[in-house]
């Protein structure tokens, strides 16, 4: 978009139209908008403002930055929060001036949270004495944002205030504390992680977790290793990002191995994307190895779901092993998984599977199938429709919906007068999937 369409369009008051053009600021990169950012700040809708505000990015006009400054002031909560966020790095005398007088004045500890932070974005010593008043503010988010924002200044005393709260009640102040000093070479408090990795609280062990993926040091990794064990999901959970943090492949075996103990489905796709992320080449060996090993069919389903959620064309040999397992919802998920990867020339490899005897299998090969541009879908689903059996029937108007074409409402609307009930449901649920897409 030009300036001279923008211009054109900004002319209408139009809610969506100067949405749109706000975005486009951003979309386009456009220059030289700051007549259209001014004009947006005045017109008191919320919606525009915020959207101002965001595309403000794209001008250093004072005027602007001034006009952002007066929102600081508005009863709207969300007005004042975007303020903020938009006067982030805006290195003016007067937009700092106006953040003190904000964290003076403001009531609502979520926006302190935010102020304090944005006042350490500056990095500058003239607010240490600020940051160090907030230290005793009675939210923790407000203490703990203080203590990062203090570790990025430089200044003689700020190493010996970080050290003042390694032992401090709170866990997130403690974690920010014993970051910042890492980052400046101060090895101060660690060893009151391993105190930390032992307690009976759950929140002690997860901020210990998130501390070593902070300091990124090889050793920590046999102490995350360990907590891949952790009876709380949230601890495991943490363990696995901190690993992704420090970055070594050396552990991708022991993901593995906490992938077919761990119970939490999310925490299964992160490890599995955790370990690809630090090394494909090597975690799929160990997959591939762990797959053709395991005899719980259950988690050899699982391992492909996961794949799947990748995406990525690497996991198609170990996809297509399994597209050919005995157990039919190993073949669903390989299936599916397939798919996901969006690439033409799999076809061939989903094919077969649209004579698969499990109505599941079927319904994703030719869903699948019908996505990536294959023929025979349509004849195996028109097969599926007439079956005796209702779990076919039900699967195949599954496919219809989840392939969302109007063409075939005829069909789901005949399957709603269905002689089986669930077969009525799920052709339902099609029919309005498929209008919603359309």
């Amino acid at each position: 978009m030009d300036k001279t369409t923008l211009k054109k369009l900004f002319q209408d008051r139009d809610k969506s139209v100067r949405l749109f053009c706000l975005k486009s600021i951003l979309k386009y990169d456009m220059t030289d908008v700051d007549e259209f950012l001014l004009e947006a700040l005045r017109d008191g809708r919320p919606e525009i403002v915020i959207a101002a505000m965001k595309a403000s990015k794209k001008s250093d006009s004072e005027e602007v930055i001034r006009m952002i400054v007066a929102y600081l002031d508005s009863p709207n909560g969300i007005l004042r929060h975007e303020a903020l966020y938009a006067l982030n790095h805006r290195n003016y005398q007067f937009v700092k001036d106006a953040l003190c007088e904000f964290l003076r004045k403001e009531e609502d500890t979520s926006l302190v949270a935010t102020a304090v932070m944005t006042i350490g974005n500056y990095k500058s010593l003239e607010f240490v004495p600020l940051l160090r008043a907030f230290l005793e503010y009675n939210d923790d988010r407000v203490r703990s944002n203080a203590v990062e924002a203090l570790g990025y200044i430089d200044g003689p005393e700020i190493t010996e205030l970080l050290k003042s709260l390694v032992n401090d009640s709170n866990n997130r102040v403690r974690a920010n504390a014993i970051k910042a000093l890492w980052e400046r070479g101060v090895r101060y408090g660690l060893s009151n992680l391993a105190e930390e990795l032992r307690s009976p609280n759950t929140r002690k062990r997860a901020s210990a977790a998130y501390i070593l993926g902070e300091i990124k040091e090889e050793r920590s990794l046999d102490l995350l290793v360990g907590l891949l064990n952790d009876i709380s999901p949230t601890v495991r959970n943490r363990a696995v990002l901190s690993i992704e943090k420090v970055g070594s492949p050396r552990v991708i075996a022991n993901l593995i191995e906490a992938f077919i103990r761990e119970e939490e489905p999310a925490i299964r796709e992160t490890i599995v994307a955790v370990a690809l992320k630090l090394s494909v080449d090597i975690a799929m060996a160990r997959l591939t190895e762990k797959y053709t090993r395991e005899e719980n069919s259950r988690n050899r389903a699982m391992m492909i779901r996961c794949l799947g959620l990748a995406a990525i064309p690497q996991t198609l040999p170990l996809l297509a092993m399994g597209l050919r397992d005995s157990d039919s919802r190993v073949r669903a998920n390989a299936v599916e998984a397939v798919g996901l990867l969006n690439d033409t020339q799999a076809v061939e490899l989903l094919l077969p599977l649209l004579n698969d005897p499990n109505n599941r299998v079927r319904s994703n090969a030719a869903t699948a199938l019908w996505k990536l541009g294959g023929t025979g879908a349509i004849v195996t689903l028109k097969q599926m429709i007439q079956s005796s059996h209702k779990q076919m029937r039900s699967s195949a108007a599954w496919a219809l919906g989840e392939i969302g074409a109007l063409q075939f409402n005829d069909v789901l609307q005949d399957l709603t007068a269905d002689t089986d009930p669930d077969v009525r449901r799920c052709a339902l649920k099609a029919l309005a999937k498929v209008t919603k897409i359309s």
